[in-house]
């Protein structure tokens, strides 16, 4: 276990989380939606990390990432689908048709008919993103490992050149997405990481320094709008955040936080949660009749407190209550079916 890794993870998904509740008093803390681009990040070294050195199938690697991801999508998902359709006054036009919500579960993109592109679940349009670099990034696993990042600079390259052709159709918006960058962002972090190297003592809080300063100062200049500039001002940052992280568990300039580790073991589901724990604050807010936006400050952060250790606590217990059992039981039936076909091949951790 790498613990800078489950740290960045856990940091990622709190600050999501926090950017999402601020929805209820108003706030615009749109800069720690970066969290997502700080996964994407993650996320890419994760996947070059696991397999490199490894002779892992294209069919076996995504098999892994399918049951890692969808069944617990598939489960808020649904959750959040039957949620709008009870209350429709709550949710405006955001409750899914049937054919919305197929295309959603299939991570197929949509333009949905409040105008926002798909899926059902806010959150999950990242989830159509990462799952399209799997898709990717399998195809590469089928080459020697030498070949491997020549494959993927050149495919990302050619997407990115077909962004140029058009944005306006919402799937070339995924399969030609400049977060793509970010995960092979990531992918040339762990090249550089499983090589051994690590940047000079106190350059590695440096860069930590130059990342939370970077994401920050879209406080400042605003957000970012289009998706180059996002990975400019949000995925670049989050780049030398690893690489920093990086560094100081190779400088020994980390100690061990057990609490964070948990939270970044239960990031996914912390992730997918969140929104439906804040939806269902916002609803017992609207039931018993209080305003967070009208409340004074104190009242604000301490109903802001109580919306956080709620949505902590619920990300929590569905990763080790029911994501995590799940998964594993899942893994060592896929682990026993991959090993038949022959005894060579050696399975992929997670």
């Amino acid at each position: 276990m790498i613990y800078p890794v489950q740290y960045l993870r856990a940091f990622a998904a709190t600050s999501v989380a926090v950017y999402h509740i601020g929805f209820i008093f108003g706030w615009q803390w749109r800069p720690l939606a970066a969290g997502v681009d700080l996964f994407f990040v993650v996320s890419g070294f994760i996947m070059w990390s696991v397999t490199a050195g490894k002779h892992v199938r294209p069919a076996e690697f995504l098999s892994h990432r399918i049951i890692k991801i969808v069944p617990l999508y598939w489960l808020f998902t649904i959750i959040f689908a039957v949620g709008a359709s009870l209350s429709p006054g709550s949710f405006d036009e955001a409750s899914p048709t049937v054919s919305e919500l197929a295309k959603s579960l299939l991570f197929i993109p949509y333009s949905a008919r409040n105008g926002a592109d798909g899926p059902a679940l806010a959150v999950g349009w990242t989830l159509n993103i990462e799952m399209y670099f799997y898709l990717i990034f399998a195809y590469g696993l089928a080459l020697k490992e030498r070949h491997r990042l020549t494959y993927l600079t050149v495919t990302l390259g050619t997407l990115m050149f077909a962004r140029f052709l058009s944005s306006e159709v919402a799937s070339l918006r995924v399969v030609a997405s400049p977060l793509l960058l970010e995960f092979f962002a990531g992918i040339f972090i762990a090249v550089w990481y499983l090589s051994g190297r690590a940047l000079p003592k106190n350059a590695d809080m440096l860069f930590i320094g130059l990342g939370v300063a970077g994401i920050g100062l879209s406080f400042w200049v605003g957000p970012p709008v289009g998706g180059s500039r996002r990975v400019l001002m949000w995925g670049l940052p989050a780049a030398l955040l690893l690489v920093g992280a990086l560094s100081c568990e190779r400088n020994r300039r980390q100690r061990k936080v057990e609490f964070l580790r948990y939270i970044g073991d239960a990031s996914y589901a912390l992730y997918l949660s969140h929104v439906i724990t804040i939806a269902y604050c916002g609803y017992i807010f609207d039931k018993i009749g209080f305003e967070p936006k009208d409340a004074s400050l104190s009242q604000q952060l301490s109903v802001f407190a109580v919306v956080f250790v709620a949505c902590i606590a619920v990300g929590l217990a569905c990763y080790y209550a029911l994501d995590n059992p799940s998964h594993q039981w899942m893994k060592q039936r896929l682990r026993r079916y991959w090993a038949r076909p022959t005894t060579n091949a050696r399975p992929l951790r997670q």
